[in-house]
């Protein structure tokens, strides 16, 4: 049997800024590092039998510290960066709706039929991440942890549960929330989707919830 946990990484201030990030390489905010301990205080009881994980910096310092608790090594994917947004990265939600106009919008709102700068297409980026999700599919089991992006974590989820790329818009992913995949003899179990219990203490933001 095979379980995976998806967790996207926790907060930087280009999320609080509302800035797309894609594969720009941002730090986390302190607020990025009070989540990430969070959510190693939370995987404390949870037997974690190995770790791939986005080898940006914000992706990786999410890790880290569930990594050190564990007494694991960190596997960076690069394929499980963040969508390469182009000329969008760095720029606010309303500077790119008062820039770009109607094609922005209509992306925001129907991702999986018009294309963005960079990668082009959200089908693009499925088979960008496709073979790494496939080789752990394929060869691992136990409990494995994926630290990666809002964007990726919709898309793998999408893809192993073979759901239409209309998804992408029907799901939302928290900083350091964790989504669960169970798959036992060919069955594929969605157990779990953007949990993040384990921030009560602190705060649950979701300010970076990207809307025109």
């Amino acid at each position: 049997m095979l379980r995976l946990y998806l967790m996207r990484h926790g907060e930087t201030v280009w999320n609080t800024e509302r800035r797309y990030q894609g594969m720009t390489d941002i730090e986390l905010s302190e607020e990025g590092h009070r989540q990430a301990a969070c959510a190693a205080e939370r995987f404390k009881n949870i037997k974690i039998d190995k770790i791939y994980c986005s080898p940006l910096k914000r992706a990786m310092a999410t890790a880290k510290p569930i990594a050190e608790e564990k007494g694991l090594e960190i596997n960076a994917e690069k394929d499980f960066r963040e969508i390469c947004f182009g000329e969008w990265e760095g720029k606010t939600v309303p500077e790119l709706t008062e820039t770009y106009g109607a094609p922005y919008i209509n992306f925001i709102r129907e991702p999986d039929k018009y294309g963005f700068p960079g990668e082009g297409s959200i089908e693009n980026v499925i088979q960008r991440i496709k073979p790494g999700v496939d080789r752990i599919l394929e060869n691992d089991d136990g409990n494995v942890l994926i630290v990666s992006h809002g964007g990726i974590i919709r898309l793998m989820i999408m893809y192993i549960m073979g759901l239409d790329n209309s998804w992408f818009t029907k799901m939302w992913i928290n900083n350091t929330a964790i989504s669960i995949i169970e798959i036992k003899n060919d069955r594929r179990l969605m157990l779990t989707v953007n949990d993040s219990a384990h921030l009560s203490t602190i705060g649950n933001n979701d300010s970076n919830f990207l809307r025109p």
